[in-house]
C-alpha cells in the first residue's frame, strides 16, 4: 500500500507547474547534508566545496566534496543513477521503469527543474539529474558552510548556501488524526499533514497494545494521499493486529534527509468486527479484603451485550498454571475470592464467554491478601558493643510469628526515633553492625530495635540504648577533581566525599598561577556551603594557565591530603578578521578598503601577490582606525592578488581575508 500511495502522489504531482526560481540551498539531517543547486536540468556541472566552521586556520580549508555529473543521456542511464544512489540515503527508493522513463522524457523536453514537479524537489532524482549532491561525510554535531562555482567559471565566483548545522532539527509539519476504523482483521487511520513540506519522504508508526507494552514500531504500512485544496494526508493501514485489542498509536513524520517532526497526538482504538458480540475489557483490578478475608477481583466491561458469564482464572505463577476458579454473571463487576492465604501472590485474568464466542484471556494483575495479627510483643536483651569502626547490636527474640526486625535511632536526646535499618529477617543470629564512617561527627545517637510480624504489624520498641560520638583518625582525600570551563569563571568539581568520609566538616581550594612557585588557599568552605562538592572561580583571567587542587578539612583543625591536580587555561579571544574586502584600480594606484571589525585592532598587514609568485608579500601596515590603503607600486595590467590580516596589540593575528584580484579599467 505504501508504495501504491506514493506512486499516486507522485503520477498528480507530475503535471507542470509554474517556473520558481531558486536558489542554492543546503539542508542538513541525520542522513547527511543535501545542497540543491539554481541552474537549469540542461545547463553546466558544479564544483561544490565544503568548508567546517571554528577551525582555527591561517586561510578558510575549503574542500572540494563533489563534481556534478552531466545530465543522464537515456532513461536507462537514469535508472542506474537512481539505483546507485538510493545506497546513500535509507529514505531513497530504487524506482520503478515506467516512472523512470516517464521522468526522462520530461527532462530531456523541459528547461528548468520546477517543470518536473514533485520530482524538483527530491533529493535523489536532483542528485541523478546534476542539480544536488548529498555530503554523508559530515559529522554530527558540526557546523558546515558550503559554496558552488559552474565548473567552467573562473575561480573566485561562487555561489553561498548558507551555514547549516548537523544533524538539523525537528520538522515545522505534523500530522492530526482526522478519521479512524477497524473491522477485526485492519486498523486504518488517516493524519491530515499540517504545514506539508515538499520534501517528507515516509512516516515512522509506533504501536502500543494498551495497558500490556510501551510504544514500539510495528511495520505499518503508510502512503500520502492528495486531498482537495492542496492538502495532504497520511494514510497508516495496521493488518498485523489481534481482534478485540485497544491498540494506541503515535506518527511520527521524516523528510528525505532523516529529521523527524514531532509525535502526533496519541489515537487509541478497539479493533473489533461490525456488531462485535464480545465486549472490551477497559481494565481489572484487585483489592485486599481483610474483613471477609479475601481479594476483591473487579473488572469494567464496554457492554455486557449478548455475553452470558465472565470467567475468574487464577495462579500463583505469571506466566503458567491458571486455573479458573469462579463464574460471574454478565452484570457483575467483582469477584470475592477466599480461596487464598494471607501475604502470598496471586495472579488473575478473566475470559468472556459469548453468545457465539469465548474471549482470549485477558491482561494479568497481581493480588495479596494482606494479614491482620496484631505485634504484641517487643524483643528483649538488646545489647550495645563499640569497637574503633563498628557499632554491632544484639538481642533475643520476640515471638513465634516475628517476620523480622528494624534497627531506630535517633541524634541527641530530643529527636524522634526514625527507621535506620532495611528489614532483618528473623533467624538464630540476631545481630546488625552499624559502621561508625556512616554517622555524623561528635553526634551521640538513641538506638531501639521494633520486631514485624507476619501480618506486617509493627510491636513495641526494645529498651533504649546510647552510643557515644567517634571521631575520625584521618580524614579522607578528595578524588576525581573535574575543571567545566565557562564563559566567565572557572568551575571545580570533585567527589562527593561526605559519602565516603562522613567526618569531612568542609574543603579548602588551592590553587597557584602558571608564574607562582607554591599554591595559595583561596577559598575556606563556610557552614553556608554544606559541604558542596564544587567552586566556581570567577577571578581567573583570559591567557592565564592556572592550577588547582583540593583539601578536605574537620574538626580540630584536621586537614586530608591534597586532591590530583587540574588545570585551567582559558585562551585570549581570537582576533576578529578583517571583512568586505575591495580592491578597485585608481589613477593613483591599486585602493584596497576593507569593512574593519566590530573591535579596532592594533593596526592591519596588506598582503600582495601574484598568480606566479610562491607566497603573499607584506606591501604595507595601516593603523587600526584605517580601512583604506593605496598601493602606488602596482604595475598597471598586472593580475595582482590582495588579503589583509587585522594584527592586535599583543602581535596576535587574525584569520587572512579571501583574496581579491584587482580588475584593472
Amino acid at each position: 500500500m505504501k508504495n501504491i500511495l506514493y506512486k499516486a502522489l507522485i503520477m498528480i504531482c507530475l503535471y507542470p507547474v509554474a517556473l520558481q526560481a531558486q536558489k542554492p540551498q543546503a539542508a542538513a539531517g541525520p542522513y547527511g547534508v543535501f545542497i540543491q543547486i539554481d541552474k537549469l536540468l540542461h545547463g553546466p556541472q558544479y564544483v561544490v566545496e565544503r568548508l567546517e566552521t571554528g577551525k582555527a586556520t591561517a586561510k578558510p580549508d575549503w574542500q572540494p566534496v563533489c563534481t556534478t555529473d552531466k545530465g543522464p543521456i537515456s532513461a536507462r542511464d537514469l535508472v542506474a543513477r537512481l539505483t546507485l544512489l538510493s545506497a546513500k540515503n535509507p529514505m531513497y527508493e530504487i524506482p520503478d521503469d515506467s516512472l523512470t522513463a516517464l521522468l526522462y522524457t520530461r527532462y530531456r523536453n523541459a528547461s528548468h527543474v520546477d517543470s518536473l514537479g514533485a520530482y524538483g524537489e527530491n533529493p535523489q532524482y536532483l542528485e541523478a539529474l546534476g542539480l544536488g549532491f548529498l555530503d554523508t561525510d559530515v559529522m554530527q554535531g558540526k557546523r558546515y558552510d558550503y559554496r558552488v562555482r559552474a565548473l567552467e567559471s573562473r575561480e573566485g565566483v561562487f555561489y553561498n548556501p548558507g551555514t547549516v548545522s548537523v544533524p538539523g532539527s525537528k520538522l515545522a509539519t505534523t500530522a492530526m488524526a482526522v478519521s479512524q476504523n477497524a473491522n477485526g482483521q485492519v486498523v486504518n487511520i488517516q493524519y491530515l499533514l499540517k504545514k506539508p513540506n515538499p520534501y517528507i519522504a515516509g512516516a515512522r508508526v509506533l504501536r502500543a497494545t494498551y495497558g500490556q507494552t510501551d510504544f514500539a514500531e510495528c511495520g505499518a504500512e503508510w502512503g500520502f494521499r492528495k486531498g482537495k485544496k492542496d492538502s495532504l494526508f497520511l494514510v497508516v493501514t495496521d493488518p498485523n493486529v489481534r481482534r478485540k485489542m485497544l491498540y494506541s498509536y503515535v506518527v511520527y513524520l521524516k523528510d528525505f534527509l532523516g529529521n523527524e517532526s514531532g509525535a502526533s497526538d496519541t489515537v487509541t482504538i478497539a479493533n473489533l468486527r461490525p456488531q462485535e458480540e464480545i465486549p472490551v475489557i477497559h481494565y481489572i483490578n484487585t483489592v485486599s479484603h481483610e474483613a471477609e478475608n479475601a481479594i476483591a477481583v473487579s473488572w469494567k466491561l464496554s457492554s455486557t451485550k449478548d455475553l452470558r458469564s465472565v470467567e475468574i482464572w487464577r495462579s500463583e505463577k505469571f506466566d503458567v498454571g491458571f486455573q479458573q476458579i469462579g463464574i460471574a454473571t454478565p452484570t457483575d463487576t467483582v469477584y470475592y475470592d477466599n480461596r487464598v492465604e494471607p501475604v502470598q501472590g496471586y495472579y488473575y485474568q478473566i475470559r468472556l464467554n459469548g453468545t457465539y464466542e469465548t474471549s482470549g484471556e485477558s491482561v494479568k494483575v497481581s493480588g495479596m491478601l494482606k494479614a491482620s495479627r496484631p505485634a504484641l510483643v517487643a524483643p528483649t536483651h538488646f545489647q550495645l558493643k563499640t569497637s574503633s569502626d563498628t557499632l554491632t547490636f544484639r538481642w533475643q527474640p520476640a515471638d513465634f510469628d516475628t517476620h523480622g526486625y528494624y534497627i531506630y535511632f535517633a541524634a541527641g536526646q530530643t529527636d524522634s526515633l526514625q527507621r535506620y535499618s532495611d528489614i532483618i529477617l528473623a533467624g538464630k543470629d540476631l545481630k546488625y553492625q552499624v559502621p561508625v564512617k556512616k554517622l555524623a561527627l561528635g553526634t551521640g545517637y538513641r538506638w531501639a530495635v521494633v520486631a514485624v510480624n507476619t501480618s506486617y504489624n509493627m510491636g513495641p520498641m526494645s529498651e533504649i540504648l546510647y552510643s557515644q560520638p567517634l571521631f575520625p583518625e584521618r580524614l579522607a582525600t578528595p578524588i576525581n577533581p573535574e575543571m567545566i570551563p565557562q564563559y566567565d569563571r572557572a568551575l571545580l568539581v570533585w567527589e562527593n566525599m561526605r559519602s565516603i568520609d562522613p567526618y569531612i566538616l568542609g574543603y579548602i581550594i588551592e590553587r597557584k598561577a602558571a608564574n607562582e612557585k607554591a599554591f595559595k588557599e583561596i577559598y575556606r568552605q563556610k557552614d553556608e556551603d554544606n559541604n558542596r562538592n564544587n567552586f566556581a572561580d570567577s577571578t581567573v583571567k583570559q591567557g592565564v594557565r592556572y592550577i588547582y587542587r583540593i583539601k578536605a578539612y574537620g574538626l580540630n583543625e584536621k586537614l586530608s591530603g591534597p586532591s590530583t591536580e587540574i588545570e585551567y587555561f582559558k585562551p585570549l579571544d581570537a582576533v576578529l578578521p578583517v571583512y568586505g574586502l575591495n580592491v578597485l584600480s585608481t589613477d593613483k594606484g591599486v585602493r584596497v578598503s576593507w569593512d574593519a571589525p566590530l573591535k579596532n585592532p592594533e593596526k592591519f598587514l596588506i598582503y600582495r601577490f601574484t598568480e606566479k609568485t610562491e607566497k603573499p608579500r607584506l606591501i604595507a601596515s595601516a593603523l587600526g582606525t584605517q580601512n583604506a590603503f593605496i598601493d602606488r607600486e602596482a604595475a598597471p595590467g598586472v593580475g595582482y592578488y590582495y588579503h589583509v590580516v587585522a594584527v592586535e596589540a599583543d602581535n596576535r593575528e587574525s584569520a587572512a581575508t579571501d583574496p581579491v584580484k584587482v580588475d584593472w579599467k
